[in-house]
């Protein structure tokens, strides 16, 4: 079928062999390179590495000196922060309650998706495009632009604890999970707008019908790490999937210990052979960047997520041995409103223009990152979706590119023409996702204290800030913070927190006057199924939205992350993801698994 996806995989990778049940399939364009990373064509003859057993032996990545023989792999305990400098204790364990990447990211561990992102030494880091079978043994048959068909492994059986008992997952499971999804999840409103039905073919397909053409399905919600993971009905009917997890994925839940790690054992069961490798994981709460390098040096840690802005002091301490990589900023870093708050004073959008223009975004990212990999950040589309992403430093960024760079003198006309003598910002924000978020923070206060800003700070403990305010139930002023985690398309920002039908959308309050046609813009991109007119309507979309300011954009600082150089075959993606697509292929030479 010449559909969306086809039109881009055909120009971009003809070369690359769709391969049986580890079939892996571009759907758009690559993003940063990977540190250490040859060009897109130069692993023609591998395809995916999952599912297929005899492939997964024979295609063993090397690339970065690990060992070929798989029986040398398994063994060993490895150990790491959750989230690098933003770890944390999660408020819950139940993925669908809470949309905080503290819920999401451990479920990667224990449960499952219907496909999943494809870490390899030619895939990289920040594209999110190339896919491979996780639940599904390949892609899906497409007989239309609106029906997809999964066809399930034959050999996925739930971990072997009360109530599954180690039974066997069949495609009727799923239906149930999808269906108890659709009732609680927080993002489920974004499915329910998109998906008709779910229904189970057989024992082994599944059957997606959707209401209309969705351009980003496969990206955004077959292979999602923020929504529609496998968990078995049974353990959300008796609570279980709060403090046990029961799923398919390739670790056991073991334990979790507040402040200190969440514990897994390996899954023998694991449906996709030869994996995981790891006997244990231990994924450590600490986010203190020093403890963290302290840990790493001695060895205590075998990889971490840090930040551009320890990269120096990282370098110093863990010498130049180890595996280093870069990843655009995939996490935007946005003021967000109440628009009823302070009589309406933020639905005219020459406060938002006046605001945005009073944040020298330039000071900010030289002071975090010493490196020269910051990345300013766009309102709509991050730096780490290439080829999504335009600048508002690019001259063809357009006139309303003057709203999103530093100017004083233009922002106080625009505070004068709206009546604005003394302006006065209260900003309620948690400081809970560590010290340089809170660093970014300080900043920004600054600048716009320079530009005649009078601000106040409310601080937020985590967790009610993440039911309150993240959600748009800001008390006074306006919010600071991360609208939503890490994106893999343009539509998870856009609809998630900009679209009014969206059930989490992070503002709240009387709708500005540019709302209709911000979702008019949305709903149009959803359904634009060729790739080089969807591209080029999105580049447009960021400067007709430029001047509405619906969020107002500060500044995204690059991801770093540091590997010991005794694990082998380490290819992360950027975000949620990261852990995934790494570690259930990665693994630790024979010394370092001798040492536990």
């Amino acid at each position: 079928m010449d559909n969306y996806w086809d039109k881009w995989w055909h120009r971009r990778a003809t070369r690359r062999r769709i391969l049986g049940t580890g079939a892996t399939l571009g759907v758009g364009a690559a993003g940063l390179a990977l540190v250490g990373c040859g060009d897109d064509d130069s692993d023609d003859e591998k395809g995916g590495t999952g599912g297929g057993g005899q492939q997964a032996t024979e295609t063993a990545t090397t690339s970065n000196g690990g060992s070929s023989d798989v029986s040398d792999r398994y063994g060993g305990t490895i150990r790491f922060t959750m989230t690098g400098l933003n770890s944390g204790d999660p408020p819950t364990l139940f993925p669908y309650e809470n949309i905080t990447y503290r819920a999401q990211m451990p479920a990667s561990f224990h449960y499952s998706r219907l496909l999943s992102e494809y870490g390899a030494p030619d895939v990289p880091i920040d594209d999110f495009t190339i896919l491979e079978g996780d639940l599904a043994e390949t892609m899906p048959e497409q007989p239309d632009d609106l029906t997809y068909i999964f066809k399930l492994r034959e050999n996925i059986y739930f971990h072997d604890k009360e109530p599954m008992k180690g039974r066997q997952a069949t495609a009727e499971d799923f239906v149930q999970t999808y269906q108890a999804f659709a009732s609680m999840a927080q993002n489920a409103a974004l499915y329910e707008g998109t998906i008709d039905n779910v229904e189970a073919v057989d024992q082994y397909r599944i059957r997606i019908t959707l209401k209309e053409p969705y351009a980003p399905f496969l990206v955004i919600q077959a292979s999602t790490y923020e929504g529609l993971w496998f968990i078995p009905v049974e353990t959300i009917n008796n609570g279980q999937m709060q403090t046990d997890p029961v799923g398919t994925g390739p670790w056991v839940f073991d334990s979790y210990n507040s402040g200190v790690s969440l514990n897994w054992q390996r899954n023998k069961n694991y449906f996709r052979e030869n994996w995981p490798y790891y006997d244990k994981v231990e994924a450590s709460l600490v986010a203190d960047p020093q403890r963290i390098i302290a840990a790493l040096r001695s060895g205590d840690l075998d990889f971490s997520g840090l930040s551009a802005a320890v990269y120096e002091d990282a370098k110093a301490q863990l010498g130049g041995d180890g595996q280093q990589h870069f990843t655009g900023a995939g996490s935007p870093l946005h003021f967000y409103f109440n628009f009823d708050n302070e009589n309406g004073r933020w639905r005219d959008k020459r406060m938002r223009q006046a605001l945005s223009m009073s944040i020298n975004r330039d000071a900010i990212l030289s002071a975090l990152d010493p490196t020269g990999n910051g990345n300013w950040m766009s309102p709509f589309v991050t730096p780490g979706l290439p080829p999504w992403y335009l600048s508002p430093r690019d001259d063809d960024y357009g006139e309303n590119g003057k709203y999103l760079k530093f100017d004083p003198a233009e922002a106080k006309k625009l505070l004068d023409a709206a009546g604005e003598t003394n302006p006065r910002l209260v900003v309620t924000s948690t400081e809970d996702y560590g010290v340089v978020f809170t660093q970014q923070l300080e900043l920004l206060v600054s600048s716009l204290q320079d530009a005649g800003w009078q601000v106040e700070r409310q601080n937020q403990e985590y967790g009610r800030y993440i039911t309150s305010t993240y959600l748009g139930d800001i008390p006074e002023g306006v919010a600071w913070g991360f609208p939503m985690g890490a994106t893999r398309d343009p539509s998870d920002m856009l609809e998630r927190t900009h679209y009014t039908p969206s059930a989490r959308r992070n503002w709240k309050g009387t709708p500005i006057d540019e709302q209709a046609r911000i979702d008019e813009l949305i709903e149009k991109q959803k359904g634009i199924l060729d790739f080089q007119e969807r591209v080029q309507f999105i580049h447009e979309m960021q400067r007709e939205l430029a001047g509405y300011l619906l969020f107002v954009p500060t500044v995204g600082e690059a991801g770093f992350s540091y590997v010991a150089p005794y694990v082998k075959d380490y290819f992360p993606k950027a975000g949620y993801a990261s852990h995934f697509a790494a570690m259930s292929r990665s693994y630790f030479t024979p010394e370092r698994i001798a040492k536990g």
